[in-house]
Order: C-alpha cells, then structure tokens, then sequence
C-alpha cells in the first residue's frame, strides 16, 4: 500500500466505511437474488402499511403555524389578544365598480349595491344539517348574546337612518341629494330620554371609496370609482373540519356532500352567487368578492389541478426512462424495469403521505410539490443502479450481476441518500414551521425511495436479468426487427438475433456494424461515447478551461451581487392562481386602497392588585403608554384610540354636567323619590317631565327630559368625580371615586353611539360575561331567587314607573346591594367562575362589588404609516415592518409600565418572519453544507477534494440566488425550502464525478476524462430526469409550484453545470493525487478475470467477454453472449420464469 495512502487517516477511514457498506449491499443484493419473492412480498406490504396511513393525515393552511417562526413573541402575544378580545373575526370584502368605469357616486349605483346588500347580507340563507343559516346566523359579535353583527364598513352608511336603524333611499331623488348626504357624513340621533340632538362624524366612510376627485374650489367629493364593503363573520366554527354533511343552497337545491362549518358554506354559496347571478344580472354595478374562504378554495383548485401535473410528469418520466434503457432490441430492452422503477419511486411518494399521516406531520401547500422531487430523485438513483446492471460482466451469473450492481451503484445512491437525508434532517430543526414539515416529509421520502430501490427496484432488475439470459422478449420493449430477409449478396437484413450469435455468425450475418437496425447497442451508449470520444477532450482544452473559469466566476459574481439585493416578501398572492378573479381583488387593494398602515394595539393587564381598570397606576400610566406610541417615527398623525381617554371625554361632552337617569344608574340621593308621580303617556310613550314642568299640568306639550334635564343628579360634579379642572373642561386624569358607578357609567358608555366602537378595547373578566349572560336569560317579570333573597324585574312600563331594576342596555343591576346579592346567588351556582372571582367576594358587605372590576384587559389602538418620509408605500415594505413591530414593542418596553403593556399586530405574522428570514436561511444552508460536506469527505476519502466540492455546492447557491434575483423572486420561508433542496441535489451532481477522479489513475486530465466517461452520463440522466420530473410545473397557475420551477430549473442548470463543467476543469487544475490504491484495483481486476468462465450445471458456456469501464447509462448491449445452455435451471431461487426457456437455438427471439 502506498505510503501516501498509509498516512492518511481520512483516506483509511473513507475506505473502510465505504468498503462496509458496499460489502453489506452486495451480501443483500444477493439475499434478494435468492429469495425474490419474499423480498418482493415484503416491499409491497410494507408499502401498503405505509399508504394506508394516508387516512390520517392532516392539513394545516393556518398563517401561524406555518410562515411564523417557532417562539416569535407575535404568537405567545396572539395568544393574549384572542383569549381576551377574541379571535378577530372572517372578512368578507366586497369591491364595487361601474361595468362602464364611471363614476359609482350615482343613485342607480347606490340602489343597486342596497338591492345586494338587502339580497345577500340579509336574506340569502343555506341549509347544513336541516338547520337555516343567514348572515345574521354567523356574522361576528361583540358578544354572543348581542343581537346586531359587528359593522365592517359600508358606504350605505351615508344613508342610514338611526331612528329606524334601516338604509333610507326616501329622501334620495338624484345624484345630487346623494352627493350632499356623502359630502355632509353625519348621522343625527337623539339619545334615549335626551331632547338634544347629537351628530355622529362618519367622514371617516370617505375612505372607502377609491380615485375619488374633488371640486377645486369647494373640495366637495363629486366622483369615484370604487366602493369598498365590508363584513365580519364569526369563527365560533372554524374548529369544525368535517366535510360530510348534507344541506341546500340558497336554491334549495340539495348538497350530498358539503362543510359541517356553516360559516363556510355560507361564503362559498355568497361567492358563487355574486359571480354566477348578481354579476350576470345586475344593470350598473359590479361586484370584486373576497371571502375568507376564497384563498383556500382557490388554493385547492391549484393543488387538484396539479395532481393531473403530476399524472404528465409521470407520463414524460416513464417515456424518457423507457428510452434511455429501451435499446430498440426485443431482449435487450430494459423498459418493462425502467416502468419498475417509475413504481418503485410511486411507492415511495405514497408511503411518505402515509407516513405523514402516521406520525401526524401535517400536509402544507408547500408539501405538494414534493411527488415532483421524489420522482427527479428516485430516477436518478434507478438509472445509477441500470447502469451499474450494464456495467457488470456478461460472464457472470445474474445473482453475482446484481451483486455486484449493488456493491457499485448501491454504494453510490447510498451515499447521495445519506447526504440528501442529513441536509433535509438538519433544516428540520428550522424556526420556520413550514420549512421543517417539508423537511421532515422529504426526509421520510428520500429514505422510503432508498427501500423501495433496494427492494421493489432490486426484485425487478432480478427477474429482468433472468429474462434476459433466457432470451425472452422485453414486455414493454419499443424494439422492432428488420424489415428485410437477411440478404447474402449484400449482406445486409435479418440481424434480430445478432447480440447472441457467435462472431462468425455475426459477420456471415452482415452484423459487424454494432449498430445493425437499433438492434445493438453501440458500448455504453451513445451518450456515454459522445462524452468519451469528443466531450471530455474538449474540456481538458487549456483555451477551454480558462473560459469555463472565467464564465462560472462571472456567473458567481452576479449571484453574489444578487444576494445584496434580494428583498423579503410573502403575500397571500402566493396561494391564489395567475388567472384567479381574486387577483383583481388584491390590484384593487394594492393599487387603490393601499395606505400602508398598520394597526397596532398595546395591551393592558388588569389583572393585579394596584392594576385594576378603576385605580391610579392606569389613570398615571395610560397616558404615558399613549404619548410613547405617538412619539414613536412612524405614528400616523391623529390615529390614536385610547378608549378611556375616549370614556372621559364622553363624560365631559354630556350636557348639564351629565344627569344620571334612572334608567340607567342608582343613586343614594334619588332612592326615595317617586318615580311615578313624574310621569306620563303620551300615545305610546312614558314621559319623564324636566325640571321646569315640575310644577305644571302635564300636556301634550311636554317635552321628554332625561339625560339633559330633569330633578336628576349630575356625574360630573365633585360629589361623584375627582379632578375636574376648575373650569369644567375636559381633564384625562378626571374620574369617577365609586368603583360601581365608574363600572356602571363605562358599561352604558359602550352601548351608546359614541362608544360603540369602543366596545372591542374592553376584556371582561369570565365571571362579569357569564353575570351579565345569566340577568339577560331571566324572565322579564319580577323573577325572585330560590333561596328568597332577592328579585329582579326588568320590566320598564308605567305601572312601575321607571324605576326598574336593571340596566337593560348593560343588564347591570342598577341597585348596589341588588347587584351584590344577585353576584353572590349566580357565582354560588358556578364554582369555576367563583374561582375565577379573585380576591373573592366580601360576604359581610351587603353591597359587595369586585375590588379586580369587571376588566381584565384594556387595549389602546394607533396606526403605523408605511414610512417615516412623505411617498407612496411601496408593495414590498419588509424592512420598514420589521422597524415598526421592533420599535413598537421597544417603545413599550422602556416606559417600565406596571401594567405589562406588549404591543400587537396581526400583521406581525409575517413580520416576524422577515426578522429572522435571512438569520435562518443562512443557518439552514450552513447546516445542510457542513452534514453533507462531512459526508463527501469521508466517502471521497480525501479533504481537499471534498472542500472544492462543499465550494462547488456553495457556488451553485449563489448561482440561484442571482437568478432569484433577475426572477425578482424575494426570500421567505417558501423560497428557503428550494435553496436546501439545491444541496442535496447539487451534491449529486458533484459528488460522482469528484469520487470517480479519485478513483482513477494518471494524470489529472486524464483522470477527469476518465471520470466523465464513467459517470457523466448517469449525471446527465439524472439531471434530464430531475428537470423533466419539474418542467410540466412550468405551466402551473401556482405562485408555489410555478417558484418551484423556477428554482428547480436553475438547481438543474447549475448543478449540472458545475458537476460537469467547472469542477472537472477545476479538478484538472488543481485537484489532489488520486486515492486509488494500484494493487489493490490489480487484484480487483485478476478476480474479475478469473470469473470470465462461468460453469452452469458443470458445462463451461463460451462466453466472449471484454471488460469495460462505460458510462453506466445503458446495458452493455456489444457484449456478445454465446447461445445460454437451454437447460440449464432458473439463475435465482423465486425466480416469476418458472421453468426454464425451451427456444431452439437458432430461432431468433
């Protein structure tokens, strides 16, 4: 052993690994060989378990769980804010336009779009389960027991009336009056038992309408474009997946299969229905939908389709195996084991949704491409081992030809399945959800091609080795003999039965062309020899290789100067097809609709002692959270909602210092006043006189008093008040002394039309929803508890006067010692939310209050803009995002705030994947390249060599990456995915082709041209194979399949590029001495010449043999067979012939 060899460790370790497992493969190779229908039997049951895991299998399409990091804040944030203020709610938007593109401000428009609203909003109904559901049946609510559905936004709003809370089109006569009711955007009403009229500003509606213009002079709105509605539908039932119900659409035709969640049923009916009846039918008006189950179907629809994709891509895989290993010869041909192994890797795709389904790996949009990438992988490896089978001596028998097809070629793929595998298995451990549910699936795949290759695969190559010693003809085989006789003055025709006839038969024959009618094969293929006679000593060319350097690093410099310039990015566009009616939804929000804000909400916690709603810490650290928020750079100006702010001014906005009626509230210097003698009828009205009827006959001319006017006591004086300034304006840190009436006032504040909206800044506590549940399900008349210690009547007629004993706007009792007995009887009948009460009750106050209130948790809303600068908002905004969520939650973070403020957006989602995108990205490849340059390093058995191919991997990133980049294709968790994919599959490439010129002798030319005459034509195959797997996705409507083309196509480009271009010239350069051990390959070769004659049943057959060292693309067809014994018994224990062949030796097959 020569002394180099000797003293490198690499070198000694990478040769016995290697010669461990390539003896293990061979000693199973020949297991299978003798028992191979047992082996057989076992790949297809172990395939069946596998599969039948596919009924458990599981799907997630959430936005947390797969595009947001594993740990990012956002989530445990998320958290809070849905368990407090709920899961947000389904949006349904709604975009209209003018079929002619006029304007849409005309009354025919707004009558149309009412027409919808009036059609679809509230009337339009489905059936699931026998039971009805509309809009109103499944549209969000502030609570569950609130009979109205949250507003979305409708420019129907400037139209409504409050009195009889319907749209009025009464006063509507022209464009005109329409225009005025916009431009003037107020809503008048009056409060209950108030005789003052209020405006309410809806200006805030102008911003759902799009190119809208204004008079020069006057900057009254005259025209529009586009008009946005919006809705909000509940999840309540979005846990609901089942799929097999029954029901009727709006038609009240019948669905045999349909969503168990209404809610969706719902939408899908709404959807179809805008697009198949209102849109055909209506006169002006058209209507752009977007509901949110609209990405998913759509999504769906892509991944349905591209199943029939695959079917193609199934089709031109099999094609193109059955005509690399075909040989147009009637024996020879190999197609019936190209299509084996097509199966074998249909197998491997089946049992990795299975196993998925087993383990409980959910399925994701991005899983689907990969059948696509098992199937490039799974033919590849099927040609290195047909090839490998070509390779073997024709003397041996086909038990030792599959021997040692797998001591070669099962070495190899093992090795590029190993290295594949850790890659993949590595980047399981990524932030990105997605990423490592892809990972993992790819590598239960790659190991599950690797079984079915070395068993389902290995059983074909047996018994097709066994037809082809008994001369049977090929199942699938596209050969065809000669059309012509054998002709003895030309010499020429009749040549089917070349390959196995004698030389002297085959010269009389005319056969000394090896290429007689496609029925030989000219050695190794035509492929292998192109390489061999005229590629390899091309590229050895010194002009040629000194292009090839100066090319590829050209090539690496762009890649690197794209790597600068790639931005992050993730849209909901990339679910939604190219030719999808909801990509003129999202122009329509992009391009018209876009500010570029962001909501933000910071979150208050109530919940501790000294943190109470109702104590000094928030009345001092409110307005200090406010005032960070609005200093912070990118505040959008007059954006802020901080809604006790907002409760106090309301207190201060009232009139006459703010009359507590008793409709509403108790007070100790009312208790005794009768109610009763100060009212009247007035036709169907209860009439409470003011102050200055007091002493009158009640008339007709009685005006209602109320709230601002009347005997009643004032809020805002220093009786019930603290810190009213003195000139009675407004003052933020002015509040209410009594905890129960602060509680009492802000419950009826968010029933009124001033503080609706604030209704959604508030988190009850458990115990104050389930309270307030309980007196709204008590009948309205005079109810008494069981235990006799109270009753409750919420009647308010005249035979009480008004005196009664709830709020029926809050469902409140109005009377502190009512409140607390009727508390203290419901919580005794619910342990768990008596738990909840803490601290607990006092039970010897009879006017008990909770001393935590009735909030656990208050937000405090702003907006961010796109930018700090003036200018449009740019789409792609990844890094201003990530400034914003950072910023925000730094700004909260220095106030030192007691009451735990963290800040949250939903769109922080993605955010947080733009803050890490890189950081993992970079993590992920660095991985995947250490694993699989360890790998290469042993196996190739020399460090030098395995650093210029982890260089040459690392090259063909940066290729993809500046292709990404002329693509404008951005980073994000679904692009990561591919740039690992490049690694396992750019070391295919690079690593045979590495291995086989350490492996050979001679000068470093030499060597190279040797290597691409041995491997190059299994590189070429595997990576024909690999793009045709893909190029059918090129076609696709998908963002996600046509990205995966796209990166596929230039993994396939490069990496062939650079596995048989630069590193064969690099090598020639710069490459180390070859590892091969000479004595060694010359004992190798004595034991293969010493089995050129092969004994069957004691008779020597004459063999003419010649060894070679072809490309592994095609079987040796040249390789003369004499005529086998006819006799001789089956060449493999299990063997499907039977029996054995009984064709005459001179008829040809």
């Amino acid at each position: 052993m020569p002394e180099a060899r000797k003293r490198d460790p690499l070198a000694r370790c990478g040769q016995a690994v290697e010669h461990t497992i390539s003896h293990g493969l061979e000693q199973w190779g020949l297991i299978v060989a003798r028992h191979t229908w047992k082996v057989f039997m076992f790949s297809i049951i172990f395939a069946l378990i596998c599969i039948s895991g596919v009924m458990r299998l599981k799907s997630e399409t959430e936005t947390e769980n797969l595009w947001t990091p594993r740990g990012a804040p956002v989530k445990d944030d998320k958290k809070v804010y849905d368990a407090n203020f709920g899961t947000g709610f389904r949006g349904e938007t709604i975009f209209f336009k003018m079929k002619d593109g006029s304007n849409i401000l005309t009354k025919d428009a707004f009558m149309e779009i009412y027409e919808f609203d009036t059609k679809y909003r509230r009337d339009m109904q489905v059936t699931v389960e026998g039971t009805a559901y509309n809009f109103a049946s499944v549209c969000a609510k502030a609570r569950p027991t609130d009979t109205f559905c949250l507003a979305g936004g409708s420019p129907l709003e400037f139209t409504y009336n409050i009195v009889t809370h319907r749209f009025d089109f009464s006063n509507i006569n022209s464009d005109a009056d329409l225009l005025n009711l916009i431009n003037r955007a107020s809503i008048d009403f009056t409060p209950e038992g108030s005789k003052e009229t209020f405006s309410l500003d809806i200006s805030n509606r102008h911003d759902l309408m799009a190119n809208v213009v204004r008079n020069a002079d006057s900057g009254r709105i005259e025209t529009a474009t586009t008009l946005k509605m919006s809705w909000f539908a509940s999840r309540a039932n979005d846990t609901v997946r089942d799929e097999s119900c029954t029901g009727l659409d709006s038609t009240g035709a019948a669905w045999d299969e349909v969503s168990c969640n209404p809610t969706e049923v719902w939408e899908n009916e709404f959807e179809k229905r805008v697009n198949e009846e209102f849109n055909v039918n209506s006169k002006h008006v058209f209507a752009h939908v977007q509901t949110a189950s609209s990405i998913g179907n759509e999504l769906s629809k892509v991944i349905g389709g591209d199943v029939i994709t695959l079917n193609v891509g199934l089709f031109l895989i099999v094609l193109y195996a059955i005509l690399v290993l075909g040989k147009f010869h009637p024996v020879l041909s190999r197609s019936s084991l190209a299509f084996s192994g097509v199966v074998s890797v249909g197998l491997a795709i089946g049992g990795t949704f299975g196993i998925g389904g087993w383990t409980g790996v959910p399925q994701t949009p991005v899983t689907s491409t990969l059948p696509f990438i098992l199937l490039g992988i799974g033919v590849d490896d099927m040609f290195v081992l047909a090839g490998a089978l070509g390779r073997a001596p024709t003397s041996l028998s086909a038990e030792d030809r599959i021997g040692y097809m797998m001591r070669t070629a099962g070495t190899s793929i093992f090795i590029t399945t190993l290295t594949d595998m850790l890659a993949f298995a590595l980047s399981t451990t990524t932030s990105f959800p997605a990423l490592a549910y892809f990972c993992t699936w790819a590598v239960y795949g790659i190991l599950l091609d690797f079984i079915f290759q070395i068993t389902f695969f290995l059983c074909a190559c047996v018994w097709d080795e066994q037809r082809v010693k008994s001369r049977a003809r090929d199942c699938y085989c596209c050969a065809f003999c000669c059309a012509k006789p054998f002709d003895p003055e030309t010499r020429k025709g009749g040549c089917c039965d070349c390959c196995f006839m004698e030389p002297a038969i085959m010269e009389q024959k005319g056969c000394t062309n090896p290429c007689c009618c496609l029925t030989c094969q000219k050695d190794g293929g035509y492929l292998a020899n192109w390489l061999k006679d005229y590629y390899a000593p091309f590229l050895v060319k010194k002009p040629v290789k000194a292009a090839v350097i100066v090319i590829f690093f050209g090539i690496l410099g762009m890649g690197a100067y794209g790597s600068t310039q790639l931005t992050e990015n993730f849209s909901l566009r990339f679910f939604v097809p190219s030719d999808s009616p909801l990509n003129v939804v999202f122009d329509i929000q992009d391009k018209e609709y876009r500010t570029g804000d962001i909501g933000v909400s910071v979150l208050l916690d109530h919940t501790k002692e000294g943190h109470y709603l109702h104590q000094p810490t928030v009345r001092a650290d409110g307005p200090r959270i406010a005032t960070g928020m609005q200093e912070f750079a990118y505040f959008q100006s007059g954006s802020l909602v901080d809604p006790l702010n907002n409760f106090t001014q309301y207190i201060f906005e009232a009139a006459d210092g703010f009359p507590m009626s008793p409709h509403h509230f108790w007070t100790a210097e009312k208790a005794s006043f009768d109610w009763y003698a100060r009212t009247a009828t007035i036709g169907e009205w209860t009439v409470y006189p003011d102050l200055e009827a007091e002493d009158r006959t009640i008339g007709t001319e009685v005006t209602q008093g109320g709230i601002s006017a009347g005997t009643w006591p004032r809020l805002r004086t220093a009786t019930y008040m603290e810190g009213i300034p003195a000139d009675g304006k407004f003052s933020r840190g002015a509040y209410i002394k009594d905890t129960k009436l602060f509680y009492d006032v802000l419950a009826h504040f968010v029933t009124t039309p001033q503080g609706a909206g604030m209704r959604s800044y508030f988190a009850p506590h458990e115990w104050y929803e389930g309270f307030t549940d309980w007196i709204e399900s008590l009948p309205e008349e005079n109810w008494a508890a069981p235990d006799g210690s109270f009753t409750i009547d919420k009647r308010r007629d005249v035979a009480r006067g008004m005196y009664n004993d709830v709020h029926n706007g809050t469902a409140r009792p109005k009377h502190p010692a009512k409140f607390c007995s009727a508390l203290k009887y419901f919580l005794s009948t619910n342990e768990t939310l008596k738990a909840m009460l803490n601290p607990p009750l006092d039970e010897a106050d009879p006017n008990c209050y909770p001393k935590q209130g009735d909030y656990k948790m208050t937000r405090i809303g702003v907006s961010m803009k796109c930018r700090v600068d003036e200018g449009v908002c740019p789409l792609s905004n990844s890094t201003a995002e990530v400034e914003i969520m950072q910023g925000s939650r730094d700004v909260v973070a220095d106030l030192n705030s007691d009451l735990g403020p963290r800040a949250y957006s939903f769109s922080w989602l993605f955010a947080e994947q733009y803050a890490v995108v890189r950081r993992e990205a970079l993590s992920s490849i660095f991985q995947a390249i250490i694993a699989v340059g360890v790998v290469t390093m042993i196996f190739i058995s020399h460090w030098f060599t395995g650093l210029i191919v982890v260089a040459n991997i690392a090259m063909v990133l940066f290729d993809i990456v500046g292709v990404m980049w002329l693509w404008d294709i951005s980073i994000n968790s679904i692009s990561i995915i591919y740039l690992v994919l490049a690694i396992g599959l750019a070391v295919d490439y690079s690593a045979h082709i590495a291995h086989a010129f350490m492996s050979h002798t001679g000068t470093n030319d030499e060597r190279v041209m040797k290597a691409i005459s041995e491997m190059g034509a299994d590189v070429s195959h595997g990576a024909m194979s690999t793009f045709l797997a893909v190029v059918v996705m090129s076609t696709s409507k998908s963002y996600i399949f046509t990205l995966f083309f796209r990166q596929f196509f230039a993994i396939c480009l490069f990496g062939f590029g650079h596995g048989m271009i630069f590193l064969p010239v690099v090598l020639s350069l710069i490459g180390p001495a070859s590892s091969a051990d000479h004595e060694e390959m010359t004992r190798e070769m004595e034991d293969a010449n010493a089995m050129k004659e092969v004994v069957m049943e004691g008779k020597p057959a004459a063999v003419q043999f010649t060894q070679n060292d072809t490309a592994p693309d095609t079987v040796n067809s040249q390789a003369a067979y004499s005529a086998p014994n006819l006799d001789a018994p089956d060449l493999a224990a299990g063997s499907p012939i039977g029996a054995t062949a009984t064709v005459p030796a001179e008829q040809p097959v």
